[in-house]
């Protein structure tokens, strides 16, 4: 049985992208011209066909997208293993409302992929702690999803 293949979000899916979370995202290193995944939990879906990231504007995320602007953000959630693909760009170098630099990143969805694989679901997503000052950590995430929500 073929894995499902949407054009744009699911409900599901979007509906979980409306807060920070635990993702990956994987580029095309711009030196190597291979792979290169990082995790990230500044996201948000702004719509079903548009995705905002946030990430420190210095990083090398925002090198490889303006090498090359193909992206895949990978989501468990919905029981399952989504792979979002798309075409990435740079929407604002510096948020505003947010005391670090960072870059505004937007991706433009082609392709919703379930890519479990078969006979299986997720039981448990991923979790993870902030592991520095947690009143910090709490102010510039809701600064930081705030600044995304108004973009």
């Amino acid at each position: 049985m073929a894995n499902q293949v949407e054009p744009k979000l699911i409900k599901p899916l979007y509906d979980e992208l409306q807060k920070e979370r635990f993702v990956t995202l994987a580029t095309v290193d711009f030196e190597t011209g291979g792979p290169n995944v990082n995790a990230i939990s500044w996201v948000l879906a702004k719509n079903e066909e548009t995705l905002y990231f946030a990430v420190d504007n210095r990083s090398r995320i925002v090198q490889n997208i303006n090498s090359n602007n193909m992206v895949v953000l990978n989501i468990i959630a919905n029981e399952s293993t989504y792979s979002i693909a798309g075409k990435a760009s740079v929407k604002a170098e510096k948020m505003e409302g947010v005391p670090l630099k960072l870059a505004l990143m937007e991706i433009t969805v082609k392709e919703v992929r379930d890519v479990m694989f078969y006979g299986s679901k997720i039981t448990v997503e991923p979790q993870y702690d902030k592991t520095y000052d947690k009143d910090a950590a709490a102010r510039l995430d809701k600064q930081v999803m705030e600044a995304m929500k108004k973009a």
